[in-house]
């Protein structure tokens, strides 16, 4: 017996099906496709980007680490224009280009976080294949994976909308169209991954302005620590390691509470409130210490290479 569909009832599937297709030509102009030899020109790679201001252009950095400039930058349904790196920050696989006469249409970043199973769209140019679109869910939240070189990108968010070759650098966006992470692969690549939208925000003007991220440091080592009490499981972030105990005000086992007023729940929020705006600063930092709220004061120095394992 043959299959009736009932087409003048288009159904939830059609609906969703049409919104797709709205979602995915509406973002497209706003995504890239990048190329360029590696400085010796033995060969050529290519990865996608995203439009984040009308000449600015955002990718990861592992896309353009080892090209040369200027790189070949081909926006949907446009001639291909060149585009010079101005800013890195390899610590969060991050990369910023200049494109001179790019005139694009910037996509919109999300500032609500995403939510555990909400669908989203990863577009970009997998393994040479310009403009293409994948379908899945947001399936894992505050995920860490470690970089290349050493340093842990916090919070990142995994999808199961497939993620491959090329594909790395272009938007990961919502149902409302906007940018909730930029596309990676994951580790050992068998999971997909992206950098959210609340590092790109955060990191993104910083490499505009300066060129690379710099962050202060408090001389500290920290860890999430959990805890349980009357069957509710809390979670609260623990000074692990104090690099100069005698002289520091933070000690070990110490609950960070706040940093310059700057409620501190995960390690990503101890990250950004140790911005280059607070180096060589006093900040005032709020711990608990043996069930006692204490606030202390502290001078915030410039956060060194050698620190990126341990140091806060």
């Amino acid at each position: 017996m043959a299959l009736k569909i009932n087409s003048s009832k288009p159904g939830l599937l059609a609906a969703l099906s049409q919104e797709l297709q709205e979602l995915i030509k509406t973002a497209l102009p706003s995504t890239v496709t990048i190329k360029g030899y590696s400085n010796d020109l033995a060969d050529d790679s290519q990865g996608s980007g995203w439009i984040y201001d009308s000449d600015i252009v955002v990718t990861n950095n592992h896309v353009i680490e080892g090209m040369q400039d200027p790189l070949t930058v081909h926006p949907v349904g446009r001639a291909s224009l060149q585009g010079v790196v101005i800013g890195r920050d390899p610590d969060n696989d991050i990369a910023v280009l200049k494109v001179d006469q790019l005139n694009g249409l910037p996509l919109v970043i999300e500032d609500q976080p995403p939510s555990l199973g909400e669908f989203c769209v990863a577009i970009g140019s997998p393994l040479a294949y310009r403009e293409s679109a994948s379908f899945g869910i947001v399936s894992g939240l505050s995920r860490q994976i470690r970089n290349s070189n050493g340093t842990v990108i916090e919070e990142m968010i995994q999808t199961d909308a497939p993620v491959n070759h090329g594909n790395s650098g272009g938007p990961l966006i919502n149902m409302a169209g906007k940018l909730i992470g930029m596309n990676t692969m994951g580790p050992r690549e068998t999971v997909n991954m992206a950098v959210p939208a609340e590092t790109l925000a955060a990191i993104v003007p910083e490499l505009i302005k300066h060129g690379s991220v710099q962050r202060a440091s408090l001389g500290i080592s920290i860890a999430l620590k959990h805890s349980d009490a009357d069957d509710v499981t809390s979670s609260a972030i623990c000074v692990k390691k104090v690099r100069n105990p005698d002289t520091s005000s933070l000690k070990e086992g110490d609950l960070l509470r706040s940093i310059n007023g700057r409620s501190v729940h995960r390690r990503i929020d101890v990250i950004r409130a140790l911005n280059r705006d607070v180096i060589g600063q006093s900040i005032e930092i709020v711990v608990e210490r043996d069930g006692q709220s204490l606030t202390l004061k502290s001078t915030a120095t410039a956060w060194a290479p050698a620190e990126r394992h341990v140091i806060q």
